[in-house]
């Protein structure tokens, strides 16, 4: 697997939250992206 840095402004974060909020998974790793 290729590794990649995504850059979100607040806007896009929120947008991710929004449509992956039912999804745990994806929730999981936005809150690890954001620790490193």
């Amino acid at each position: 697997m290729s590794k990649y840095v995504v850059e979100l402004s607040a806007e896009d974060l929120q947008m991710l939250k929004d449509c992956h909020s039912k999804n745990p998974s994806i929730m999981k790793t936005l809150d690890e992206a954001k620790e490193k």
